[in-house]
């Protein structure tokens, strides 16, 4: 059982003091209806803007960035949504320069080719990418994993607040990133022996009326279907394992049971399976891998060669620290973030 110092209270008292606050939340709600008013003045092509990432999935913190996706206007009669263009992020690099915006730059070799800019106005950073919709789909999975149980949006907030005290969750320094993280913990709520979660995307459960594409145009090729929580029969005996007991829970697991050079993380699948029989065949020189529920081909692990032993490291050192009574605050002291640069 965990000491009084993993009480419920206490990670209610992290998750409150670092969940993005009213005002930073009405920041960014007036940012996005700011760039859709530039878009709709200034843009040459009808398109509408919207919000994914943290911000939107109700992870935000008053630091997060704001992650926005241009998504153009569906052709008449069309259910196909074009695919994005990063050479319109140039043109949208002159435009926003003409507002004012600071630091603007267009990232062209990224996975997904992105402007960023700062917001001049309240010195919001923002990743902007042109019809890459796919992480729409993804903050609408997590953000409907997050209300299936009340311990989860509580837990995320303090596994966040871990991994960058302990500078282990910065991917441009070889280390994993919020998402990869997110995608860890739900995997492990779903391999309980009395899950915490189930898994949305099990085909069994996916009602044949539910469209493959969703609300947000045509995904082509990719499988964004998940069912509704609702329809999932409740897990009977209800798992009643305390934050301080599941936090303990997951960084053991990973830290020292997780079969990393044999195992992939797939919250599609419900939680693990075999790597060798699973993805593509370069995964198996991955040193970690963690599959994307949508872009299955996508390891959203992009850890160093390294990194993951120094990720295990602190995961260890935490749960000795938590079992030792020392309290969530001796593991959310700050530290210099790791750096393997090959």
């Amino acid at each position: 059982m965990p000491r009084p110092a993993l009480t419920k209270e206490r990670f209610l008292h992290c998750e409150q003091t670092i969940a993005i606050s009213e005002e930073g939340r009405q920041l960014r709600d007036n940012l996005l209806t700011r760039v859709q008013g530039i878009l709709n003045t200034e843009w040459p092509k009808e398109a509408k803007i919207e919000s994914f990432g943290s911000f939107a999935s109700g992870l935000g913190t008053d630091s997060s960035d704001l992650d926005l996706v241009v998504l153009p206007a569906l052709p008449e009669q069309s259910h196909e949504l074009p695919p994005g263009r990063y050479q319109d992020l140039y043109v949208l690099k002159t435009l926003f320069l003409r507002y004012s915006m600071k630091d603007v730059e267009v990232i062209p070799a990224a996975r997904v080719p992105i402007l960023k800019f700062t917001d001049h106005k309240t010195g919001i950073k923002v990743d902007l990418n042109c019809g890459h919709y796919s992480g729409l789909y993804n903050t609408r999975l997590i953000e409907t994993y997050v209300r299936i149980d009340d311990r989860v949006r509580t837990f995320l907030y303090v596994l966040k607040a871990f991994v960058k005290a302990r500078g282990i969750n910065s991917p441009p320094l070889g280390s994993l990133s919020s998402y990869c993280y997110t995608l860890m913990a739900i995997s492990y709520f779903q391999t309980l022996l009395l899950p915490v979660l189930p898994c949305l995307q099990d085909p069994h459960l996916i009602p044949h009326t539910v469209p493959n594409p969703g609300p947000f145009g045509s995904t082509h090729h990719i499988n964004v279907a998940f069912t509704d929580p609702s329809r999932i029969r409740p897990c009977i005996p209800r798992n009643s394992m305390s934050l301080g007991e599941l936090f303990i829970g997951f960084l053991e697991y990973y830290g020292s049971k997780f079969d990393y050079r044999k195992s992939c993380v797939s919250i599609r699948c419900g939680g693990v399976v075999p790597r060798e029989r699973h993805g593509p065949s370069n995964w198996m020189k991955h040193e970690f891998v963690v599959e994307d529920p949508f872009i299955l081909d996508f390891n959203a692990a992009g850890a160093r060669h390294n990194m993951m032993n120094i990720i295990r490291h602190e995961f260890q050192a935490a749960v000795q620290a938590l079992r030792d009574g020392r309290g969530l605050s001796a593991i959310l002291t700050a530290k210099a973030p790791y750096q393997v640069l090959s």
